[in-house]
């Protein structure tokens, strides 16, 4: 069973209490992948009411957000709650889950979820979640994500035959001045041609990249280099207004529009 996109229901079940909104907000991204499908994220939001991105965060379309009431209050009446969730949402049909928390009692939740018919079951966490956690899921996904080791850079080869090395050396200084200025007047002369034939060619591939711009903005596309400064002020800002790069870009060029054609 492998979970491929369709018009199928993905419920999301978040341990508000163990994960924070940074994890939830990367598992909306991941989530979006599997579109279309509509997306039913449950918790318990009332227990935080002073997070003032929970309200942004719901008027995002495409998710549905479900308040779950806790029966009594405790350590563990979250996940009480959250389980009585699946099991409904379960009842429902829905096959597909992502997992948000690192607390390895919701094991259950995800036996449960396949006690029936199997159910095809995301887990994310931080990467301290136990063994018992990830094998109880079909994948799991670390938060933050781990980067990848770089390779050591190759060490240069060592000259393994000094005695040919020296016999290059002395045949190069063999060479008459005669034999030297000829080289010399040929390489000029290659440079000279290389030269004018890397300027045609840059002028080709300026021509046809601005005919590709063209062609990719009429269709509505757009690739721009920003310089980094300007990149990590556009990723923070959609982190703080919790929407995709495409939207925040394009909110942006239409307000510039806007005062252009004011002025």
């Amino acid at each position: 069973m492998t979970l491929d996109s369709s018009n199928e229901v993905v419920a999301i079940l978040y341990d508000i209490e163990n994960a924070p909104f940074e994890m939830l907000n990367y598992t909306l991204g991941k989530a979006r992948r599997y579109q279309p499908c509509r997306t039913i994220v449950v918790s318990d939001w009332e227990a935080r009411p002073e997070q003032k991105r929970w309200e942004k965060l719901m008027r995002r379309p495409g998710f549905t957000f479900r308040q779950i009431s806790r029966t009594y209050h405790g350590k563990n009446s979250l996940d009480s709650a959250i389980y009585d969730s699946a099991k409904l949402l379960y009842d429902e049909g829905v096959r597909r889950f992502f997992i948000i928390t690192t607390d390895s009692d919701f094991v259950r939740i995800a036996e449960y979820l396949n006690s029936d018919t199997p159910s095809y079951i995301i887990g994310v966490g931080t990467k301290q979640a136990s063994e018992t956690l990830r094998n109880a899921y079909d994948e799991f996904m670390v938060y933050p994500p781990e980067e990848k080791e770089k390779k050591p850079a190759r060490k240069p080869k060592a000259v393994k035959d000094e005695a040919k090395q020296e016999k290059k050396t002395t045949k190069a200084a063999k060479e008459t001045t005669a034999t030297k200025t000829a080289k010399t007047v040929k390489e000029t002369k290659a440079a000279k041609t290389a030269k004018m034939e890397k300027a045609v060619k840059t002028a080709k591939n300026a021509k046809a990249a601005k005919s590709e711009d063209n062609a990719a903005l009429s269709e509505g596309n757009l690739t721009v280099k920003l310089p980094r400064t300007l990149r990590e002020t556009l990723q923070e800002r959609q982190a703080a207004e919790g929407v995709s790069i495409d939207e925040l870009v394009t909110y942006l060029l239409m307000r510039g529009m806007a005062r252009w054609v004011e002025d």
